[in-house]
């Protein structure tokens, strides 16, 4: 068995990559992460997490699927490969009769794809990637440290291994029902009970998504159906990790209107989009977390 204070000794020292496009989910990952005690590279596309995998020993990948310049399967692939070179290498050269010690030799770092979509259709194209699982969206703070301990067989140790603790703010509106736009209570748990962080992101998420809004309105008028489903896709993302799911509701259908090229649909639900934005708003000023609307 395995001394304990061995273990947490080990536990500090985790490195874990996460590959994430979208903002207000990195600032909500890493700051888990790092309350957690672990150490934490953030990159925005697949490029870039096969650049950083390559220069860095990582014990614990978080791939997202959808990402710009490179998305998440073909990253996974490319960190394979590049570990099957190097293991090919060390084998050649054990047989060349080179024994020194092969600090390379590493077993393959765990990789776990985050997903928006279908669960079961990802699972099998990348466990055929070489990917060791994968993980749907929304993607809250226990899931995530519980996927990380399953796979680094590692506690975390900082504070968001545990609750939210006693000296923190305490959760700004109780009892939230599906009819409001944000679960504010959930939302604190997962900044572990952090209010001005909350708030600064929430401030930081609303005036995204009504700029994002903007930008769907104008490709809606040029048919650039790319464009609305990208737009919405990350004010989908966004949203449902903040609990906000009204606007991650709509942002969603709009996603899907704009891969089917509805036009029309995409109209009216661009418009309930800004409506679900000005009530989520409301709701924040009304319940005193700062934010700034339009």
């Amino acid at each position: 068995m395995d001394n304990p204070n061995t273990n947490i000794s080990n536990q500090k020292k985790l490195r874990i990559l996460v590959a994430e496009d979208n903002e207000i989910n990195q600032q909500l990952i890493q700051r888990i992460l790092q309350k957690a005690g672990y150490v934490v590279d953030m990159v925005d596309n697949g490029r870039e997490a096969v650049e950083f995998a390559s220069r860095n020993q990582y014990d614990f990948i978080l791939m997202d699927i959808q990402m710009p310049i490179m998305e998440g399967h073909e990253a996974a692939r490319r960190i394979r490969n590049a570990e099957c070179r190097v293991r090919n290498k060390i084998e050649k050269d054990t047989d060349a009769g080179d024994q020194r010690p092969k600090t390379s030799g590493r077993r393959p770092v765990p990789i776990i794809a985050l997903t928006g979509g279908d669960i079961e259709t990802e699972m099998e194209k990348c466990l055929g990637l070489g990917m060791n699982g994968c993980i749907g969206k929304p993607l809250f703070r226990d899931q995530l440290l519980s996927v990380i301990k399953i796979w680094t067989a590692a506690e975390p140790v900082g504070p968001a291994a545990g609750k939210a603790q006693k000296d923190v703010a305490t959760p700004v509106v109780k009892n939230s029902s599906a009819h409001q736009p944000i679960d504010l209570d959930r939302a604190l748990n997962e900044f572990m009970g952090e209010k001005e962080v909350l708030n600064g992101i929430l401030n930081e998420f609303t005036r995204k998504v009504r700029s994002q809004i903007n930008a769907i309105q104008r490709a809606i008028l040029s048919l650039d159906f790319n464009e609305i489903a990208k737009e919405a896709h990350s004010i989908k993302g966004g949203a449902a990790n903040l609990t906000a799911n009204m606007v991650a509701g709509i942002a969603s259908a709009l996603e899907k209107a704009a891969e089917l090229k509805q036009v029309e649909l995409a109209k009216n639900l661009a418009g309930e989009l800004e409506e679900k934005l000005q009530q989520l708003e409301t709701y924040l000023q009304n319940a005193n977390i700062s934010v700034i609307g339009a």
